[in-house]
């Protein structure tokens, strides 16, 4: 039996399937503000089961843990939280197969498996496909009607260098390939990937947060083996390219560098990229457009998000 610990915070469900079947009950746990390790139903299979009325979209994080467990029959109580109702007739137990959530936690447990990207000991053909697989499966969901607004991290890229997952470096790649005729996959980023060693450079925590059209990166970097840390704040906008697509032009506003031992003095410094490049594609002869990376978001759920961009796929976790 699979055994899930569930936190975060009940939204509203979208819809609900009545079923008055009786199913093996399992122990599953919530811990959120007010009501610490609520008892929630669940059927097997990983799917939740809820009581009338009881919400069970939850944003969260899954830990799944395999473990041996008793079922048991029984009618059980359950409630979400304090402003639920108690439910303790399994009759009224309403079943919602929710497969979304359940493929959105298999690329979670995957991502996981794979590792980030810029430790490759953890990647294997077998791992990489798995993320793959869980991948195309999302991508097939018509809609989930989840915001990208929120503060999502880099669980994964396709890439071990995962500098390549911030608006900035997508701006330096398209100048690259279509200012200077640089084959920017091949010859750039791993040129400056190289520098990482020598420079005993390491990064932290890589965080997109998006509100509406805004977007904004924070990359944490260390060099010479933590003597210096900073944070790489990059400011972008989207522009969609039609009003039915999933691709959106990203349009790099500024950037900046926090937390570094000039601040505060240089963490009010923004460098205005998006003017200086719009002045070297004008005067390159191929315009502004020719430096606007092109954004795909492949799928955006509850708990993640998928992107690709320049060929690069990225899975992010909302924090």
């Amino acid at each position: 039996m699979i055994m899930m610990k569930l936190s975060g915070r009940p939204s509203s469900m979208n819809s609900m399937l009545a079923c008055n079947a009786r199913v093996p009950l399992c122990s599953v746990s919530s811990s959120h503000a007010g009501h610490a390790h609520s008892p929630f139903v669940c059927g097997g299979g990983g799917v939740v089961w809820c009581g009338g009325g009881v919400p069970l979209r939850i944003r969260r994080r899954l830990q799944v843990h395999a473990s041996e467990g008793s079922s048991s029959s029984s009618s059980s109580s359950i409630k979400v939280n304090d402003e639920d109702s108690w439910v303790s007739d399994e009759s009224t137990i309403i079943q919602e197969v929710d497969v979304v959530q359940e493929l959105e936690s298999a690329l979670l447990v995957a991502c996981l498996h794979a590792g980030r990207g810029d430790d490759q000991s953890y990647r294997t053909n077998e791992n990489v496909a798995a993320v793959n697989d869980a991948v195309e499966k999302l991508a097939n969901v018509k809609t989930t009607n989840s915001s990208k607004t929120g503060t999502w991290r880099l669980a994964y890229a396709s890439t071990p260098l995962v500098f390549r997952a911030t608006p900035f470096y997508w701006l330096v790649g398209e100048m690259a390939t279509n200012i200077f005729n640089v084959d920017a996959e091949r010859d750039l980023f791993p040129l400056i990937g190289s520098l990482q060693e020598p420079l005993q450079a390491n990064f932290g925590d890589i965080v997109q947060e998006v509100d509406g059209d805004l977007l904004r990166s924070r990359v944490q970097l260390s060099v010479l083996s933590g003597a210096l840390s900073t944070t790489l704040v990059t400011t972008a906008r989207t522009v969609p390219l039609t009003t039915t697509t999933s691709q959106a032009q990203v349009v790099v506003e500024s950037s900046r560098v926090t937390q570094t031992p000039l601040s505060p003095i240089l963490d009010a410094v923004d460098v205005p990229v998006e003017s200086i490049f719009d002045a070297i594609g004008a005067a390159s002869g191929k315009g502004a457009s020719a430096l606007k990376p092109v954004m795909r978001t492949i799928y955006t759920g509850e708990q993640v998000r998928v992107e690709e961009v320049q060929g690069v796929t990225m899975v992010f976790e909302r924090q």
